[in-house]
Formats: C-alpha cells, structure tokens, sequence
C-alpha cells in the first residue's frame, strides 16, 4: 500500500511540475527494504512436517493429507515413474458461512527441490478406475468435510519425498515468506 501511495504521489508531482527526486528516494528506501526483508524470510523459512490426519489450515479451510498408496500402473495407464495417490480431506472451519479455497493446490517435492503436481494422466486412470473425484476448489457448506484422491507420477529416483498443501493466488509468494507445512511419504 505504501508503494502504492509513493507511486501515486509521484505521478502527481510528475504533472504538477514539482521535484519529484525526494520522493523517488523514498519509494526505492521502502522498496529496497521489503526485498531485503523478504529475502531474509525467504532463508528463514523452513519445512514443517505434519502427521498425517493433521490440519493445514488457511483462514477457515483446512486440508490434510489422510494417507498415500504407491502404484506401478493405474487400471492399463502405467507411469513414467511411479504412481502415488494421496488421499485428501478439506474441511470449512467457518462459523457462519460456506468456503471455496483460494487456488488451493497440493505438490510434492524432493530432497534436491524437484516438484510435481498432480498427472492429468494418472488422474484420469484413477477416474476411470475408481470414479469422478471432487476438486480441491470444492465449496464446501458449514462445517462440511470432503475427501478425494490426487494422483502424482514421480520418478523412481526421486527421494525424500514430501507433500506440499498451498492456498492462495501465485502473488502470495511476495508476501514474507514462512515455513512450509509439509507430509513425508517414506
């Protein structure tokens, strides 16, 4: 917000005619110090392990991870690496009214920072397989939980592997950054 003022005073000095060089000076101070404070956030922040069945929560939406299964081959599909289907319940913790996520997205990650989101093709097999599973932008009513399946194809050679749950528009990263809560799949 502050950037958002200094920008807008500029511009008005821009047409007023007015000096303009204390205020630019201004703006690069408050501009240079969030990056400098966002990197050090960056750094900082670490990896959470939750236990399975334990909450993230974000606001009043929560999700878990509830368990994992390991799959060579889904129905005819089979994987380029090796499947692996997490089971997730999202739960609306509101107290007056219904919850849809804001871009809620789960990944996982290894040791070497590699990640994987969910197979479109893995995802289809389960389907086919095993039925239509429900997203994770799903609205949820008043303390209603769901659970679905995601399906991931992760190389074989890919180790310590974790899950990762995230809420929220790709622009959160330039908030100060904090520790991922994550779910090791051993």
């Amino acid at each position: 917000m502050t950037i958002l003022i200094l920008g807008v005073r500029i511009v008005i000095k821009l047409i007023g005619n007015k000096p303009i060089s204390k205020t630019i000076k201004i703006f690069l101070v408050v501009v240079l110090t969030y990056i400098f404070l966002w990197t050090i956030f960056l750094y900082k922040s670490g990896l959470t392990t939750n236990n399975f069945g334990e909450d993230v929560c974000f606001d009043d939406w929560c999700a878990t991870i509830l368990s994992y299964d390991k799959f060579e081959k889904i129905g005819d599909q089979n994987s380029l690496g090796q499947f692996i289907v997490l089971t997730i319940k999202m739960t609306n913790r509101a107290r007056g009214i219904d919850q849809k996520p804001s871009e809620p997205r789960v990944h996982i990650i290894d040791e070497k920072g590699n990640s994987w989101g969910v197979s479109p093709v893995g995802q289809n097999a389960f389907e086919n397989l095993k039925g239509y599973q429900i997203p994770l932008d799903q609205k949820l009513e008043l303390n209603q939980s769901l659970q679905t399946k995601l399906v991931f194809d992760i190389p074989k050679t890919a180790t310590n592997l974790k899950a990762v749950i995230e809420e929220g528009p790709f622009i959160t990263n330039l908030l100060l950054q904090e520790d991922k809560n994550v779910f090791e799949l051993k």
